[in-house]
């Protein structure tokens, strides 16, 4: 019977003490300030308009439409290597020089049948000018003279065959062919790319389809280098089903140091506002019922003031309602104030 008071009396008096907040429960906001409490010590800010920006940012690839395999349009051992890795190049600018002596002596072939050609076409005319000869011969000589210039015709194209040339002005980024090597239409004898052309391509959630357009405003952000300010070339009509994106495309400046095949960031201004009302986000607050807030001083005690928020950005959070131009906002110690609590502003 003793035992059982002992343990009522003990529940009694931990009940009228209250217990404990459960361990890694929320702080509360809703607390007042006690009666005798000293005033807090805090620092303030006034709210004032700024121009306000928001950006996202995406992740692209480093591409060029003007990078290109050069093939040699005939076979043969490579004579001479004209160029070198990495030297700029103009457009049909030769690269190097193949061996193709047969069709060179095929070609003088030709040319000595086309010299006995025109003679007896000279002759035929002659005759036939004369009232002597066939008009069949004639046509016939006219005939093999024509044939035999536009083989010559094409034999010279297969000589120019035997000089590769650069596609476009550019870079020459490999060479894959070795002197003294034989090379075909089936291998790529050099690489030539145009650094001055290049662009980055990335995948952008349909989440902001309407808020991304051409001439919108992208920093291409990559590490250790200084960021490059463009703008979108092209935004894409087809949204992707497996992934919900949308393409986008954005030009390198030229004369950057940027590579194809690079990864690159692209942060894009999706907001900009000239003048608003933002606050650092570690002064923005909630109750209990998840209602942002910020602290203002009236009368010297700290007071909760109810707000909207918008989107962050470098760690500052827009305000759509609940501030005014001017208005006093706690800032050192506003997570140490509860309402109604006296504060002694520092200067």
């Amino acid at each position: 019977m003793i035992r059982t008071s002992l343990f009522l009396t003990t529940a009694l008096l931990l009940t009228a003490c209250g217990s404990p907040a459960p361990e890694g429960a929320p702080a509360t906001t809703e607390a007042a300030a006690p009666a005798s409490a000293e005033a807090r010590k805090v620092t303030t800010i006034k709210a004032s308009p700024s121009p306000f920006d928001h950006f996202f940012t995406v992740q692209g690839n480093v591409e060029t439409d003007r990078l290109a395999q050069v093939f040699p349009m005939t076979q043969g051992t490579v004579l001479n290597i004209r160029v070198e890795e990495g030297q700029t190049v103009r457009k049909g600018q030769v690269l190097l020089e193949l061996d193709n002596d047969a069709i060179a002596k095929n070609q003088d072939e030709l040319n000595t049948r086309l010299t006995l050609a025109k003679d007896v076409l000279s002759r035929q005319e002659r005759l036939w000018s004369q009232g002597i000869g066939t008009e069949i011969q004639l046509l016939e000589a006219r005939t093999n003279v024509k044939a035999l210039e536009e083989s010559i015709a094409a034999f010279s194209e297969q000589v120019d065959f035997g000089k590769v040339t650069a596609p476009f002005a550019g870079t020459v980024d490999r060479i894959f062919a070795k002197e003294g090597g034989m090379a075909s239409p089936m291998q790529p004898v050099a690489r030539v790319m145009d650094l001055n052309d290049m662009y980055v391509r990335a995948k952008v959630s349909d989440h902001y389809v309407g808020k991304v357009q051409a001439g919108q405003r992208v920093d291409i952000v990559m590490a250790g280098r200084d960021t490059l300010i463009s703008s979108i070339a092209r935004v894409g009509r087809y949204i992707e089903p497996a992934n919900r994106t949308f393409e986008i495309v954005v030009p390198v400046p030229a004369g950057t140091a940027l590579l194809p095949n690079e990864f690159a960031a692209l942060r894009i201004n999706d907001l900009h506002l000239d003048s608003a009302l933002s606050l650092p986000s570690g002064l923005i607050l909630q109750n209990r019922q998840g209602q942002d807030f910020v602290y203002t001083v009236q009368g010297g005690k700290a007071t909760r003031q109810p707000v909207r928020t918008g989107p962050a950005h470098d760690d500052h959070v827009l305000i759509l309602e609940g501030v005014a131009p001017g208005m006093t906002i706690i800032d050192r110690g506003a997570g140490q104030v509860v309402e109604g609590q006296t504060v002694q502003i520092l200067r």
